[in-house]
């Protein structure tokens, strides 16, 4: 599913963001945000941040060469979420945001921090615009009046699937598309193109 302009769909987070959180559920695990450089000509081409963890990152690198060129590492929202777009069954599928404020992110952490939970009630996700000028707002529903049970469902694990970690020497050939091996296990590859 991809939103387009005025398109809106319902979702419910089957994740938290916070292991503090009363609904959280250590099963399912936690959402996250994601430090990650994509390469300006190829907005497929896009991997985690390695400096921290490896000591060195070829997206840094790009980067410090030319501050404008486009490499700059982005935070990026991924968490697992169940979406009803009122079209098909309910389905479980990544949401993936960036963290400016023409995103849900911001007013999804702080919700988290005043609320305690996000998993205890539904959402709707609004899209507003298009190409660079489009921003998304999101909308808490009315709350569970009882637990909802998520057990029988099947999270994607957000670790494989949603984000590309890869050693440095693997990270030149990946953003220059010379890295076959990189390209099937094809990062953000969720159902959802937010």
């Amino acid at each position: 599913v991809k939103l387009e302009d005025a398109e809106s769909v319902k979702i419910r987070f089957l994740q938290e963001l916070d292991p503090d959180s009363p609904t959280y559920n250590e099963k399912a695990g936690l959402g996250f945000i994601a430090v990650e450089h994509t390469n300006p000509k190829d907005y497929r081409r896009k991997a985690l941040c390695t400096m921290e963890d490896q000591g060195k990152c070829y997206g840094c690198e790009q980067h410090r060469k030319d501050y404008k060129a486009g490499w700059k590492g982005r935070s990026r929202l991924y968490i697992n979420v169940l979406v009803d777009d009122g079209k098909e069954d309910p389905y479980v599928a990544i949401l993936s945001q960036g963290s400016s404020g023409k995103t849900i992110t911001p007013t999804l952490i702080e919700y988290a921090g005043e609320m305690g939970s996000i998993r205890n009630l539904m959402w709707r996700v609004k899209r507003s615009g298009t190409k660079t000028d489009t921003s998304y707002t999101i909308i808490p529903l009315a709350k569970d009046e009882s637990p909802f049970d998520s057990s029988s469902l099947e999270l994607f694990d957000l670790e494989t699937t949603a984000v590309r970690d890869m050693p440095y020497t693997e990270q030149e050939a990946f953003f220059a598309g010379e890295n076959s091996h990189a390209d099937e296990a094809s990062a953000s590859s969720s159902n959802l193109d937010w």
